[in-house]
């Protein structure tokens, strides 16, 4: 994909900011340096990042102010990532033990509220005060969504739309904010700004629905996790939703949960069971749907490179290996 190709003007910008993060996330602290490095050498694509910085360009592109934005958005999503993993309780990130799983709980805390406090350092010296005030909103959002997520597990009654409004505020809320804050801090105009936004939020549903489709139907060695960590955890996504729909099929994974502890050969099962229900074909429907909001989104923005290279991200979300 060509915002991931060497060589590219947006590879480079992307590489800038990924100094940036580096340079902003130093510590004197040994041990909080090393869990934070870990966490920097497991990667990660800069979604975030590359949307502000793309955004920006359908304005008066300024690189020197959207530099240190774009990293403190990253920042932000790296804080929630170490924190959801103490909720989860999980032990593998993008294929590497997680700060929980290595350094213990309460280090995990610690790193997480370091990333924070990193990243409203950089976003509050380089943003307007309204757009200040959306991304603390956001960062609420964001907290709200994990907390109903979490009060929400092992429930199999959850409907489709509570579904759709957990993922808007955990996941889609930043995509489009990286969107909207790129947009209007380069001044563009309102209708380019409301259509960066839109398409910012579809792409993050689109993404967050093709990750839970991951859970059950994708390659453990490149979703970077165990697969089924998801349900294994009481968190049902989209999939176990459309699953439980068929009165069969819910009976059975009833019986499951209610005897507790989930073995591998249980954990197959499910997964058996969301195939055969035609939950995947369902859940990969909707994905598409907000994709082609996505796609139509941006023929609403002027023809640029900016906008090709927000294509090229749509498309390669729609063939994301599972």
């Amino acid at each position: 994909m060509r915002i991931w190709a060497e060589g590219t003007d947006i590879y480079n910008e992307l590489m800038e900011v990924d100094k940036y993060i580096h340079k902003a996330l130093k510590t004197r602290q040994a041990i909080l340096s090393k869990s934070v490095q870990e966490l920097l050498n497991a990667g990660g694509k800069r979604l975030r990042p590359a949307l502000v910085l793309l955004s920006g360009q359908f304005g008066q592109y300024d690189r020197k102010k959207l530099f240190p934005i774009a990293a403190g958005i990253e920042i932000l999503h790296m804080a929630t990532l170490v924190h959801d993993d103490i909720i989860d309780d999980a032990d593998i990130r993008r294929g590497i033990p997680t700060v929980q799983a290595k350094w213990g709980k309460d280090m995990a805390v610690f790193t997480g509220d370091f990333l924070l406090t990193r990243s409203f350092s950089l976003i509050t010296q380089n943003v307007e005060l309204e757009n200040m005030h959306k991304l603390s909103n956001a960062m609420k959002a964001i907290c709200e969504g994990e907390i109903d997520q979490y009060q929400q597990r092992y429930n199999l009654d959850i409907s489709i739309n509570a579904y759709l409004k957990r993922i808007a505020r955990k996941t889609a809320l930043l995509f489009a904010l990286s969107c909207r804050v790129g947009a209007e801090e380069s001044k563009c105009s309102p209708r380019d700004v409301w259509n960066l936004w839109q398409f910012g939020k579809n792409v993050g549903m689109a993404f967050q629905i093709v990750d839970d489709l991951l859970d059950f139907a994708g390659n453990a060695q490149i979703v970077g996790k165990p697969l089924m960590a998801d349900f294994a955890s009481g968190v049902f996504t989209l999939p176990i939703i459309y699953a439980a729909r068929d009165s069969w099929y819910k009976k059975k994974l009833k019986e499951i949960i209610e005897a507790g502890q989930f073995t591998q050969d249980e954990l197959q099962c499910v997964q058996k069971w969301v195939h055969e229900s035609g939950a995947i074909g369902h859940t990969e429907k909707l994905a598409h749907r907000y994709i082609n909001r996505a796609i139509n989104n941006l023929k609403a923005l002027p023809e640029i490179p900016a906008r090709d290279y927000l294509k090229d991200l749509v498309i390669e979300l729609e063939r994301r290996e599972y």
